[in-house]
């Protein structure tokens, strides 16, 4: 095929109309809105929705186009870890190291890779949660006693951010939004992920839910503690990155049973309060730049990129 392929998309839907990804597209594709009044060529054009079919009736140009003949792509990257789509369609993009792919470019493209990151430690957390969630409920209730001159927030549960300034959410890039004092001024992360239990999938090490929250700290050098699902830690290790069990005990990591890690998890949380010496050692220190510049690998993430999103994408197209 000597020209470039062509997606074919309805507006901001799609992983394909990501402002920050644009241009890396532009490389290998061309990525066009719907117009049913062209004709486009089956072989290198398929249309991409981010649904299971397209009984919804905001889809019906994606569903013409499929009954002309043009294949269906899925855009399964923000769930990635969730292989119960994989043969819903012709093809489904679903790049198992998404979030490390787009926490790394959309993070550059704001700027904070260029933050100021030197320490000026007066507190000893961060925990930042927004949505009510049983498993983030718990764990806030076993932390109150501690909470106190800490930077945390529990926006669901009405608690906005306490002991720091936020911004209005008004705006494209809250939801990434960062105030790099929250990390200078705390010791460590308190990371409470999206799941707790363990993956349901037939491959766990694989199909685990780790979203953007896991690399946070890694992007603004700074120690942590996840409740999340278990084999999470293990899944950063794999990602490259460095973990403290140098420092902390992380078999909470390796535990099934929920309660159990639950009550891990806190253990470590209050030896960390307690121990201000923890996560000041040189090894830490020597941790907390290697995960930085690993976050901050363009070579490394735009290896992924292209291995898990524009080249089995092309191989599609091309069969």
């Amino acid at each position: 095929m000597n020209s470039k392929p062509t997606i074919l998309v309805s507006e901001n839907k799609t992983v394909f109309q990501t402002p920050y990804f644009e241009e890396k597209w532009e490389q290998n594709l061309n990525v066009e809105i719907i117009d049913l009044n062209k004709n486009y060529d089956k072989r290198s054009t398929v249309v991409v929705s981010d649904r299971l079919d397209f009984d919804w009736k905001q889809d019906q140009n994606e569903r013409i186009l499929a009954n002309k003949g043009i294949r269906h792509v899925i855009d399964h990257c923000w769930d990635s870890w969730d292989s119960s789509l994989d043969n819903s369609a012709d093809f489904t993009l679903r790049p198992r190291d998404f979030i490390r792919i787009n926490e790394s470019v959309w993070y550059k493209q704001l700027g904070y890779d260029k933050l100021e990151l030197t320490s000026k430690v007066n507190r000893d957390f961060l925990l930042l949660m927004n949505q009510l969630v049983s498993h983030r409920t718990r764990l806030y209730n076993k932390l109150t006693p501690v909470l106190k001159d800490n930077i945390y927030s529990y926006v669901g549960y009405g608690v906005p951010l306490q002991n720091a300034q936020d911004q209005e959410c008004n705006n494209a890039t809250w939801q990434r939004y960062i105030d790099p004092a929250w990390y200078t001024n705390t010791r460590f992360s308190i990371v409470v992920e999206s799941a707790t239990c363990p993956s349901d999938f037939s491959d766990a090490n694989d199909d685990i839910n780790v979203s953007e929250k896991t690399l946070k700290p890694c992007a603004f050098k700074h120690p942590y503690i996840v409740w999340g699902q278990p084999g999470t830690l293990a899944w950063q290790k794999r990602q490259g990155f460095e973990t403290f069990d140098h420092c902390i005990d992380e078999t909470y990591d390796t535990v099934e049973d929920e309660d159990i890690r639950l009550e891990k998890v806190v253990e470590q949380i209050e030896l960390c309060i307690a121990d201000k010496t923890i996560f000041t050692d040189p090894i830490t220190l020597q941790k907390l730049d290697h995960n930085y510049n690993h976050f901050y690998n363009e070579e490394i993430v735009m290896k992924l990129f292209k291995e898990q999103m524009v080249d089995p994408l092309l191989k599609f197209i091309e069969s």
